[in-house]
């Protein structure tokens, strides 16, 4: 693990912490040793600390109790199911509010990352679709003009990301591609329903195709589960 550039120290920290955690370099239930990454990143441990506390703050990093000090959360299979319902309602409540509220401008940009990801796709250039669904994700929950939407879905969309740590499974990024096509069509007709449904629908069928994939025991507890809820 090193850092490279400066930003502010505290941001970079996060940043290289975070993305540790969400490539599992950091593993679920690994303790974050301050002591250890100081030496090693040649930081002083204040930055660290503040990184640790925003990552708490995040769901990603958990305190147990004050003298075990810092780890990675773990993961189960009962709460990515939980992790899901959450998003299905947040993502559902926000593309039917956006769908009253969206400007054009932004009904124009959603539509410009819906066809960079169709262009990437059929060229067969695959890594930076990830980054573009998510920010198709986050513009749908902008376009409400609710900072407190926008913030929750970006909290739920990096605790997905998070589980995604366990999950062995190619992205189906055609049916993604489709089921965003869905949602813009109900979004550009002002239809709420029609967009709370296809959100909805998109967030249940990537769970199902989640739940269907090989759980990598190593990192998701398999047996703390109960039986799905739908939304």
């Amino acid at each position: 693990m090193a850092l490279a550039g400066f930003q502010t120290k505290a941001e970079l920290v996060y940043e290289r912490l975070r993305d540790a955690i969400l490539t599992g370099e950091l593993r679920p239930g690994e303790r974050v040793n301050i002591d250890a990454l100081s030496r090693q990143l040649g930081i002083s441990k204040i930055p660290l600390r503040e990184a640790v506390q925003r990552l708490t703050g995040q769901g990603l990093v958990v305190q147990p109790n004050p003298h075990a000090g810092a780890q990675v959360a773990p993961l189960s299979l009962r709460e990515m199911r939980g992790v899901y319902l959450a998003r299905g309602a947040l993502e559902g409540l926000a593309a039917r509010v956006a769908a009253t509220t969206i400007a054009d401008a932004e009904l124009a940009g959603l539509q410009e990352l819906h066809e960079q990801m169709r262009f990437q796709f059929d060229a067969g250039e695959v890594d930076g679709l990830s980054e573009l669904n998510r920010r198709f994700h986050t513009g749908i929950a902008t376009a409400t003009h609710y900072a407190t939407l926008r913030e929750l879905t970006d909290l739920t969309l990096l605790r997905v990301r998070h589980y995604r740590v366990g999950v062995r499974v190619e992205p189906a990024w055609g049916q993604v591609i489709a089921e965003h096509s869905a949602i813009l069509d109900a979004l550009r007709r002002r239809d709420a329903d029609g967009a709370e449904l296809a959100a909805r629908d998109h967030v249940e069928w990537q769970l199902g195709v989640e739940l269907r994939a090989t759980l990598d025991p190593e990192f998701i507890d398999l047996d703390d589960d109960h039986p799905a809820v739908t939304t």
